[in-house]
């Protein structure tokens, strides 16, 4: 049984921190740690994970001095991690209890996968709905449509599958070091791995997001002047990722304009922005 290394980066959780800390304490598969991270909370998270910690020694708890933003306390989770497997579990989000079991297996099993995912159900309060696109192929087979088809269904609670820990230190850490924003992040960490179709699914087993719309009204940018620059550094991690893969000049030429379609899709559509942009040019 492979230790599973859990992180959790928490502001402000008090409201669900003890629903998503429950459901992973319920898991089939017990070997793992939890490394919580609170990012300067200012409410009863730190009260409510101490109480966990004191009855699990399996959950470690950082509080951070200062707060490091959204993607560095991420980040942070992720290098005080142990495991040869690596799980993002927000505060407000749960699962299946054998969430950890399916998807460790499913890694086991692939050998050559560094993502597993699961089947997707995003809860919005007051009803719950299948949510992304299920994969439906026979394996990577390196074609230039299979990676498109790949990047088509790639989905941001892929963020929430089970990760081989290297590879997705790795991808994070060329997003922090290059990608300075926190709109459409999650798209660019799961890249490489869409990009050289590592990916494996186990449909058996369901995780459970928590709609809240808090990432959308705080961190999607709201100019024009702010979308264009966040595309422009959205595609150009995109590409230096292809350079990267080294999959030959047609496969890249190729994939080099349809990462324009992937990146209006995955940050601000190109024509929404145009439309701003014509409204202000409007006398």
């Amino acid at each position: 049984m492979s230790l599973i290394s859990i992180g959790m980066p928490l502001y402000n959780a008090e409201k669900y921190v003890a629903e998503a800390l429950g459901s992973l304490l319920k898991q089939t598969h017990t070997d793992f740690e939890i490394i919580i991270s609170d990012n300067g909370s200012t409410d009863r998270t730190q009260e409510i994970v101490a109480s966990f910690a004191e009855k699990d020694d399996r959950i470690k708890i950082f509080k951070q001095s200062e707060n490091l933003g959204p993607l560095r306390n991420f980040q942070f989770v992720l290098h005080q991690a142990q495991g040869e497997y690596f799980l993002w579990r927000s505060y407000d989000d749960w699962s299946d209890d054998h969430y950890l079991e399916r998807l460790s297996s499913a890694l086991d099993k692939n050998t050559d996968a560094e993502l597993a995912v699961a089947r997707l159900v995003q809860d919005n309060g007051t009803r719950q709905r299948i949510a992304g696109h299920e994969l439906d192929y026979d394996g990577f087979d390196g074609r230039l449509l299979t990676r498109m088809y790949l990047l088509k269904s790639s989905h941001a609670s892929w963020m929430y599958g089970l990760f081989r820990r290297n590879a997705v230190k790795t991808a994070i850490d060329a997003v922090l070091d290059t990608y300075p924003h926190v709109w459409a992040w999650d798209y660019l960490v799961l890249f490489p791995f869409a990009l050289k179709g590592t990916i494996t699914t186990d449909y058996s087993t369901t995780f459970f997001q928590r709609e809240t719309g808090i990432s959308s009204s705080v961190f999607r940018p709201k100019t024009a002047g702010a979308q264009i620059r966040l595309a422009n550094d959205f595609y150009r991690f995109c590409q230096r990722q292809l350079r990267l893969c080294e999959i030959g000049f047609f496969q890249t030429l190729w994939m080099s304009v349809y990462l324009l379609k992937f990146t209006s899709s995955r940050t601000e559509k190109f024509s929404r922005t145009l439309r701003i942009l014509l409204r202000l040019r409007k006398p």
